[in-house]
C-alpha cells in the first residue's frame, strides 16, 4: 500500500490542521491560522508541504522546512509529517518520514531535525529507529487562570508599581504613537531571540516577516503588550487567540538586554494574563527551551504547571567521500 505525495496548497490547510488535531487532540491546530501561514510563508525560509495518500484516500501530511541556504553557514533542514489516527502505526509513520527525509536529502543539508512530543512514544521510537538522536527538550506549561487569578492579580499590581518606579511604560501596541515602533520591536526581538538556547543557528527574520506575524489571525494589536523606556522599545509579550479552535497561548515574550533582571518580562506577561482573564479565558499555555533558566523560573513563579513538552532529534548527513 504505497504512500503517494501530492503538493499541498492553501486549500489543504484545513485538512492539515485536522490531521494534527486528530493525532494530537490535546494540542489542537487552528485551521484559519494554518491557512494564513500557508498564504504568507516567511521570506527567510523554504517550505515544502504535501498531502499523503494511500489507496486513493488522504491519510496524512508531510513537510520540509529549512532556511535559505545563503543565510546560514550550517545547512539544516526540519522534516515533519503526521497521520490520521486510523493509519497511525509505526510502519506507516516510518514510511512517511523516510520519504520526507529522502526528499530533504536531495537539497543537500548537513543535518536534519525532527521532533516528537514527550507523550508520543510511537513517534519517538520511529525516529530513533531511523538513526535520529535526542538533541534538546522544550518545556511546555499551562496556567489555570481561574485557580491562579488572585496570584496573578497581586503579581500584576506589584509589577505595575515596579515599572513606574523604573520609568518603564507598559501599554498595548495600538496605544503607541511612535511611527518607528514596529521596527524597534522587530530589532529588539531579533536581539532577544539570539539569547534563546539552541543547537542550530538562528536565522534572522526580515522585518516584513515580523509584520506578517503581527497580522496573524490570532493576533490583535490591542492585545500585544509592549514596554517603553523613553524612546526605546524594551519588551514585548503577546498571547495568540485561536480563531476557530485551540488554546490561548504565548506567541512571544522578549526583553532588551538592557533591562534584563528588572521584572519587565513578568510585568508584560502579567498584563497579557489579566487581559485574558477579562476576556473569560480559563487557561493559557506557553513554551520555552528546557535550558532557558530565567523563563523557567518566571513561569513556575507565576503558577504555570508543566505539561508534556517537545523533544528535538537530529541526524547528521554523511559527507560524500
Amino acid at each position: 500500500m504505497t504512500l503517494l505525495f501530492r503538493e499541498g496548497t492553501p486549500d489543504d490547510a484545513r485538512f492539515w490542521a485536522d490531521v494534527y488535531t486528530a493525532a494530537q487532540p490535546i494540542r489542537p491546530i487552528d485551521p484559519a491560522e494554518m491557512q494564513y501561514l500557508w498564504e504568507h510563508p516567511p521570506r527567510s525560509r523554504v517550505f515544502h508541504r504535501w498531502i499523503v495518500r494511500r489507496d486513493g484516500t488522504d491519510v496524512g501530511v508531510a513537510s520540509i522546512e529549512r532556511p535559505e541556504w545563503a543565510q546560514v553557514t550550517l545547512r539544516h533542514t526540519s522534516i515533519g509529517g503526521e497521520l490520521l489516527p486510523a493509519y497511525r502505526e509505526a510502519a506507516t509513520l516510518r514510511d512517511l518520514l523516510s520519504e520526507v527525509e529522502r526528499r530533504a536529502l536531495a537539497e543537500s543539508p548537513a543535518i536534519i531535525r525532527a521532533a516528537a512530543n514527550e507523550d508520543d512514544d510511537l513517534r519517538a521510537q520511529v525516529l530513533r529507529s531511523m538513526g535520529y538522536r535526542e538533541d534538546r527538550r522544550s518545556r511546555r506549561w499551562e496556567l489555570d487562570l481561574v485557580a491562579e487569578r488572585d496570584r496573578i492579580t497581586a503579581m500584576t499590581e506589584a509589577s505595575r508599581d515596579r515599572m513606574r518606579e523604573r520609568g518603564i511604560r507598559v501599554l498595548t501596541l495600538d496605544q503607541d504613537r511612535d511611527p518607528e515602533i514596529l521596527r524597534k520591536l522587530w530589532s529588539m526581538s531579533e536581539e532577544a531571540v539570539k539569547d534563546v538556547p539552541t543547537t542550530l543557528p538562528h536565522v534572522e527574520e526580515p522585518f516584513e516577516d515580523f509584520l506578517d506575524w503581527l497580522a496573524f489571525p490570532g493576533m490583535h494589536r490591542d492585545r500585544v503588550w509592549i514596554a517603553r523606556r523613553g524612546d526605546e522599545a524594551v519588551g514585548i509579550s503577546v498571547l495568540e487567540y485561536p480563531v476557530e479552535r485551540g488554546i490561548v497561548g504565548t506567541a512571544w515574550t522578549a526583553t532588551a538586554r538592557s533591562v534584563r533582571g528588572q521584572g519587565v518580562a513578568r510585568a508584560l506577561k502579567c498584563e497579557t494574563l489579566m487581559q485574558a482573564i477579562a476576556f473569560g479565558v480559563d487557561r493559557v499555555r506557553t513554551g520555552n527551551d528546557g535550558q532557558n533558566e530565567p523563563i523557567l523560573h518566571l513561569n513556575a513563579s507565576m503558577g504555570y504547571r508543566p505539561v508534556p513538552g517537545r523533544v528535538d532529534y537530529l541526524k547528521d548527513v554523511p559527507r560524500p567521500a
